[in-house]
């Protein structure tokens, strides 16, 4: 088998803060430069107001989709403990009944070997 490599509580609030943390100093760069180009008039000037919209959407929006990203790497990392130990309850039960079902069905052929005797006598 191979090395698992699992993602600590603290590892994952790292992962998941971190780049929305990085999305906010861009925003914020985002947000100063188009501050900068404002005052001069020009096309900036009549898109300022979507800029920011546009910024803004596309910061939660991002934030949004890497916390859901994080928690679904979280609930599998979870769920793979419970999954495994799941796994080998229902191999253990399937053997059993292979086994079950090998002694039934040695004991039909020992019935029919036994009655094939009883007709050719």
């Amino acid at each position: 088998m191979g090395v698992r490599m699992r993602l600590s509580k603290t590892n994952l609030t790292i992962i998941g803060i971190v780049p929305i943390v990085f999305g906010l100093i861009i925003m914020y760069n985002f947000w100063t430069a188009i501050q900068a180009l404002y005052p001069r008039g020009m096309t900036t000037y009549l898109v300022f107001d979507q800029l920011v919209a546009i910024g803004a959407a596309v910061l939660l929006g991002a934030s949004i989709y890497w916390g859901i990203l994080i928690y679904y790497i979280y609930l599998l990392q979870e769920n793979e403990v419970l999954i495994q130990n799941n796994f080998s309850q229902l191999a253990g039960s399937g053997t059993k009944h292979l086994e079950s079902a090998k002694k039934l069905i040695n004991q039909v052929l020992a019935d029919i070997k036994a009655s094939e005797k009883l007709k050719s006598q």
